[in-house]
């Protein structure tokens, strides 16, 4: 036996000796009867609803053991939910409608973004980080259909209307006498 398997030997050796016997067992000492407790009774239709106030279902619910990110990448281009322009950097909330201009074929839009460069939007234009594009140009506001990607891989369609400020949303046929 070589000098360097020694002490691989005695760890062994030392393992075996701890886990071959078993303590001597010590007789139980006497209980003392303790203090009159009184314990409630429960019936047994009580006990059971008890136990079943909580129950847990994954039915619906995404694998916590599956990578989300792993999901998305498999898919490929076809779920690529941003927008190339500048406006897909914003959130749809952070952007401001000034101005809408509909007498034309195609009404246009003015959408300020927070550091306060104006963008003119058409129908079919990208906004928000969402991937959202503008489905209408109305008097006074304009709808954004965006898709958000849910956990479980469903998409949902949602409509963010952007209206113009009240102070700007006066017709100037109103004021007219």
């Amino acid at each position: 036996m070589s000098p360097r398997h020694l002490p691989a030997l005695l760890a062994c050796a030392l393992l075996a000796a701890a886990c071959g016997g078993s303590a001597p067992k010590r007789a139980a000492a006497p209980k003392k009867p303790a203090a009159t407790a009184v314990t409630p009774e429960v019936k047994p239709e009580v006990q059971a609803a008890k136990a079943d106030d909580w129950v847990y279902s994954s039915v619906g619910k995404r694998d916590p053991f599956r990578s989300f990110l792993a999901d998305v990448s498999q898919a490929g281009p076809g779920l690529q939910t941003r927008c190339a322009t500048p406006l897909g950097k914003y959130e749809l909330d952070q952007l401001k409608l000034v101005a809408v201009i509909t007498g034309l074929e195609d009404p246009v839009a003015m959408v300020e973004a927070p550091s306060g460069v104006g963008y003119a939007v058409r129908r079919g234009a990208c906004l928000g980080k969402n991937g959202g594009t503008v489905a209408t140009v109305r008097s006074g506001e304009v709808v954004v259909t965006e898709f958000a990607l849910r956990a479980d891989g469903t998409r949902d369609r949602t409509q963010t209307v952007l209206r113009l400020p009240k102070e700007a949303a006066l017709n100037l046929e109103e004021q007219l006498p």
